[in-house]
């Protein structure tokens, strides 16, 4: 039965997949992920200087490939369409704790889906709307002469709609805590060469609906970038980026259409190129392409971030 039913219960997985904090896609067994990677790259942990910023995450993806437990393809007419906006409030006060800037921030996601699986019949989508929202209350930035640093605790909080019987739901049902920690390190005295890593710990509650408790999970995101002066006004940067996801916590139970003990992974890889109006314009740009590939038991595709913030 299991092996036999494998294919089309596998389709199931991606019911409840969701973009949140600008990133991408991965999936807890149950419904979707509160922290899909690929929103973050070069200089993934190197936080702001004080002041207030505000960030928008634009975030493009359409994976047509559903991998089984193998990383082999399911073939079952498998189709996602997903747009979010994300909008990131950051404040970076004057206070110091432990020789680090304190900060906090919070993230609100706008998400569109359109999700198709022919094998099971399934068609629905979502307009624009909101899920599930970040709050990042403690968080600490350093910022030493070759290298930065930063630790940061968030939960995430079930505010988006969500429905066990609609896969386009923005929501995911349950609470996460999330645990951040990332350095940055500079190859020389201008911080024009960087390298970074940046990482995610989640742990999940139980989902109402279908009373499952999602594995946790673990991403790293990094980058590899090079910072170029224009001129007095504009900087770019641009850097090869790329991310690591896996699942490393079987869930509580089997869920709709997926099994416990068949943890996700994914990785992708690309480019990113970041464009900086020096102060007082302080805008950054930054466009950032990714493929992924070696994903089990998930879905694989490309995503396009484009990333805005404006500091005042």
């Amino acid at each position: 039965m299991r092996q036999g039913t494998k294919a089309i219960l596998a389709g199931l997985i991606c019911i409840g997949l969701s973009f949140i904090g600008g990133f991408s896609q991965t999936q807890a067994a149950t419904s979707g992920a509160h922290y899909p990677f690929g929103g973050e790259g070069v200089l993934a942990a190197s936080a702001p200087p004080p002041g207030f910023h505000y960030r928008i995450y634009n975030t493009w993806y359409n994976p047509d490939t559903l991998k089984d437990d193998n990383g082999d393809k399911l073939d079952i007419g498998f189709d996602l369409d997903v747009f979010s906006t994300v909008h990131r409030f950051v404040h970076v006060t004057s206070k110091k704790i432990l020789g680090a800037d304190f900060l906090y921030n919070v993230i609100i996601p706008i998400i569109e889906k359109d999700i198709s699986i022919e094998a099971l019949d399934i068609s629905d989508s979502k307009s624009l709307s909101m899920g599930d929202m970040v709050i990042e209350p403690i968080a600490l930035a350093w910022h030493k002469p070759q290298w930065d640093a930063v630790a940061a605790l968030a939960v995430i909080a079930p505010t988006g709609e969500y429905y066990m019987d609609k896969p386009a739901s923005p929501g995911l049902g349950y609470w996460s805590g999330m645990l951040t920690l990332g350095t940055t390190i500079f190859f020389d005295q201008a911080k024009s060469w960087s390298i970074s890593a940046l990482t995610r710990t989640l742990i999940h509650t139980e989902q109402d609906d279908t009373k499952v408790t999602p594995g946790s999970e673990f991403v790293v995101e990094y980058g590899f970038g090079k910072a170029i002066t224009v001129n007095e006004k504009l900087s770019i940067r641009p850097g090869i980026a790329g991310c690591a996801y896996w699942q490393i916590e079987d869930d509580s139970d089997d869920g709709p259409g997926t099994f416990a003990d068949e943890r996700k992974e994914a990785f992708a890889l690309g480019a990113e190129i970041n464009f900086f109006w020096l102060p007082p314009t302080l805008l950054q740009i930054n466009l950032r392409a990714l493929r992924e590939f070696n994903a089990e038991n998930t879905a694989q595709g490309s995503q396009l971030v484009l990333t805005l913030t404006k500091s005042f």
